[in-house]
């Protein structure tokens, strides 16, 4: 059974990730939202048990917080100001409007702790977050620094790192 909803959401994602018309923000929310979760269904944390706790910042645009609250893939918890992702106990951090520099400040925070982030600035995608998310005429695509996540020490199926913007050009 569980085999069975993970491929569901992998399917969900790959849809997200390639078909779904972004014309309102309703809709932007519940795709990125369906990234996300697609994303940390297939990550491993080596010191996790149970589910994962996505913090995520109060200066998003396109997460919806309500919406990810009892979802079956993780716990999420808003956070307002940037010091309180270091002492939520984030699993995973889900960065709103936070500058790279401010992105790559609460990373080296975590030293020494598994830590998954998803930016949705970070356009580049070259420093901060080991995912970043972005809006591209009218399609939600996500791209991947595999620097950051091989820094992260979570450890991300393949198939979800095929679906980033560079596995498909």
């Amino acid at each position: 059974m569980k085999f069975i909803s993970r491929i569901l959401i992998f399917i969900s994602l790959f849809i997200s990730h390639f078909a779904l018309s972004m014309a309102g923000d309703g809709e932007v929310q519940v795709s990125t939202n369906k990234i996300v979760e697609g994303i940390l269904s297939f990550s491993h944390w080596p010191k996790v048990e149970g589910l994962p706790l996505l913090c995520v910042s109060k200066q998003t645009n396109f997460f919806n917080i309500e919406k990810a609250a009892g979802n079956p893939v993780f716990r999420v918890v808003a956070i307002s100001n940037p010091t309180e992702f270091l002492s939520a106990g984030c699993d995973a951090i889900y960065f709103g409007r936070e500058s790279v520099e401010e992105q790559n400040d609460i990373i080296s925070s975590f030293t020494g702790k598994n830590i998954l982030t998803i930016s949705e600035n970070n356009a580049d995608c070259v420093a901060g977050a080991a995912f970043c998310l972005n809006k591209r005429q009218q399609l939600f695509k996500f791209s991947v620094n595999l620097d950051s996540l091989s820094r992260s020490g979570v450890r991300v199926n393949s198939d979800v790192l095929l679906l980033s913007k560079d596995g498909d050009e």
